[in-house]
């Protein structure tokens, strides 16, 4: 597992991280979240011994990395898919990295056809795009088959096969009872990949949670469909409820567009139980009462203001 103790990181007379602690546990994906420049690369560049904490500890599998006895078979990192030598062919390059820790290229062959880089393996990595880089990045932290792995924006790239591959393969991780700790600002994704979420921002914990337990904390509206909404809106309004129409119909999910006469609200304050009751009470039809639960990006949003 990882365990961040306490961590704090000073760069001259800037805080980048402060008291930092969480843990990151087997089994589960962690999406580690934050603000740009809430201190989320460098809490993992301490984790991976590239910077030294200036007090706290970051520990794998309850040693600091430099200690680890075989330490591309426990831990796998991307934090960068840039830094490799261009001259190389994706295949060379994995090789050398596999000759340094010791292991067989029928792991390099294994790690290319993971990422979906076989056709691609002998060509020169100076004429691969961002996404193909992406993989290759991928595929080498995953070339010592680690029980730890750390992503840093594996995603910035991909197309949407790469993009359904790659989150296939870091819940498959899990399941297998690894830890994974990833770092990434699309919300969508996260929300579909992530068991876990830790949020920082300045430099420090403010949220360690689930998907599910953030998004219950932060209440969606209601829509409201109805061919008496002017009405409603204003008896809805009178009972402490913000209401407010909304006619981009691309951005609110329905199970069928309005009939002729209809119009929808957007109803926050209330309960769909009370909209009902009210809507019942002054005589207006409704025609769709529909809770909407907030997005895992609102609450982002909401908890980092």
């Amino acid at each position: 597992m990882i365990e961040v103790l306490d961590l704090t990181k000073v760069y001259g007379s800037t805080r980048a991280v402060s008291g930092l602690s969480f843990h990151a546990e087997p089994g589960q994906v962690t999406g580690f979240l934050g603000p740009n420049g809430a201190g989320k690369s460098t809490t993992m560049r301490v984790i991976l011994g590239l910077h030294a904490p200036t007090s706290g500890r970051a520990l794998i599998n309850g040693v600091a990395k430099r200690d680890l006895r075989h330490p591309m078979r426990e831990v796998g990192a991307m934090l960068d898919a840039t830094e490799v030598q261009g001259g190389r062919s994706a295949f060379d390059h994995l090789q050398a990295l596999a000759h340094a820790g010791g292991l067989s290229s029928r792991r390099v062959v294994h790690v290319l056809e993971e990422v979906g880089l076989t056709g691609a393996a002998r060509k020169r990595i100076a004429g691969f795009s961002q996404g193909m880089r992406q993989r290759l990045g991928i595929a080498a932290a995953l070339l010592g088959d680690p029980g730890v792995l750390i992503l840093d924006e594996p995603v910035n790239g991909l197309d949407p096969d790469g993009i359904r591959r790659l989150r296939a393969l870091l819940r498959s991780l899990a399941a297998e009872g690894r830890t994974v700790l990833l770092s990434s600002h699309l919300m969508t994704e996260i929300s579909l990949t992530a068991d876990k979420l830790v949020i920082i921002s300045h430099g420090r914990l403010i949220e360690d949670t689930t998907v599910a337990q953030l998004q219950a904390r932060f209440v969606g509206d209601v829509l409201v469909r109805s061919p008496h909404a002017t009405r409603l809106a204003g008896v809805l309004e009178a009972a402490g409820a913000t209401v407010r129409r909304d006619t981009a119909a691309e951005t609110i999910p329905r199970s069928a567009a309005p009939s002729a006469g209809e119009e929808e609200l957007l109803v926050t304050g209330l309960s769909a139980a009370a909209i009902g009751d009210a809507a019942l009470a002054s005589g207006c039809a409704v025609h769709e009462l529909t809770p909407r639960r907030a997005s895992l990006e609102e609450s982002f949003l909401e908890l980092t203001r």
